[in-house]
């Protein structure tokens, strides 16, 4: 179970009257049972949704609910602001800014300045201090092809600086440390030499 899809499911259900199983299983691409244990992790954690069964039933909020501003506690919105934050640096996109909105529109208003101050204490910078910094044009192409199932061509150079041309099925995005890198499958084997 995904907590950033639930929060996701949470923020579909607060701005939809009402969305279907099918339309919540093929917005995240689960199973309906999926998101049926979704719903009811979303009950258990006092967020109350209702159901209704028929043409037109789906599964709504309960009217008149208003979001316990307790559900979060002052810590747990300045650390995801502070992790939102961080990231937003290093990779610029409508996702985090709608993220980033979304969870700010969680703040109460009577602890607004204690969240932010919180927030404003630590500032995470992935940036290298030197070397190359222009990545962020790489990893939106790597992220779309991720998002739509799209082989990567590019130039490679071994450590001995030979350089071939690879064809690769992406997997993955990882940040280590202050260093990005790319997972993927790729269709060419180099021709394997003896040293």
């Amino acid at each position: 179970m995904k907590v950033s899809r639930l929060v996701s499911i949470i923020m579909v259900l607060l701005d939809k009257e009402r969305i279907s199983a099918q339309e919540l299983a093929n917005m995240f691409e689960v199973s309906k049972r999926t998101i049926y244990r979704d719903i009811d992790a979303i009950n258990m954690a006092g967020i109350p949704i209702y159901s209704t069964s028929g043409v037109g039933g789906g599964f709504e909020i309960m009217k008149n609910y208003k979001m316990d501003s307790k559900v979060f506690s002052t810590t747990d919105i300045s650390t995801i602001l502070t992790g939102l934050s961080s990231l937003s640096n290093m990779m610029q996109s409508n996702e985090l800014v709608n993220a980033l909105a979304k969870v700010k529109s969680f703040i109460p208003v009577d602890r607004a300045d204690e969240i932010k101050l919180k927030t404003d204490q630590i500032h995470i910078d992935l940036n290298q201090w030197i070397g190359y910094r222009n990545v962020q044009a790489y990893l939106e192409i790597i992220k779309i092809a991720l998002q739509e199932n799209r082989l990567l061509s590019f130039e490679y150079a071994d450590r001995h600086g030979n350089k071939t041309k690879r064809e690769v099925e992406a997997y993955q995005i990882v940040l280590k440390g202050n260093h990005w890198y790319f997972q993927g499958y790729c269709f060419e084997l180099p021709h394997l030499s003896t040293l």
